[in-house]
């Protein structure tokens, strides 16, 4: 079987990876352009009306006027030219903070975020407890990141993009 090239494409990986770390999709979601490799977000409730039909643009401002013809264009017209930006489940936020705990060499540190990721609480007892450690603190960013544009990039390429540097 013959593997088709990968489209390269100019994007923002960290903007992408902020995206797939959002819960809050009732409110809000997110659209790659597929052609232009923009971030396009758009409300919720938009997208509902804009689906069901049950949307008069007359009354709306113009920047919701603009929204909705975003969101016809990603449910109607043009519908393979936009991918919706998948958000990852919270346990995998979780499991990276055990995988990164795991990592840590300094033994007080490691008991202290061990204790921090029992129970509910545990992402904001985590960052609290990295608050004191400001090295640890930017390992942990470093490592955050450099996982998150893999998963980008992983996914990226599952829908035939190849990020371009």
């Amino acid at each position: 079987m013959k593997k088709v090239p990968l489209k390269k494409l100019k994007v923002d990986l960290e903007e992408i990876g902020l995206c797939m770390e959002n819960q809050e999709r009732f409110e809000i979601d997110f659209y790659l352009d597929k052609e232009t490799g923009e971030v396009i977000v758009v409300a919720g409730e938009i997208l509902r009306r804009v689906e069901e039909g049950d949307l008069s643009t007359e009354d709306l401002p113009g920047w919701q006027k603009d929204e909705v013809k975003k969101a016809e264009d990603i449910l109607f017209s043009n519908p393979e030219r936009y991918e919706r930006i998948p958000e990852k489940p919270s346990y995998e936020g979780y499991e990276l903070m055990v995988e990164f705990a795991e990592s840590v060499k300094d033994e007080i540190l490691k008991e202290k975020l061990w204790i921090a990721l029992d129970g509910k609480g545990a992402f904001r007892r985590f960052k609290n407890v990295l608050l004191n450690y400001p090295d640890y603190r930017e390992r942990w960013f470093k490592f955050k990141r450099q996982r998150l544009d893999a998963e980008v990039v992983e996914w990226l390429e599952s829908i035939g993009i190849s990020p371009q540097e």
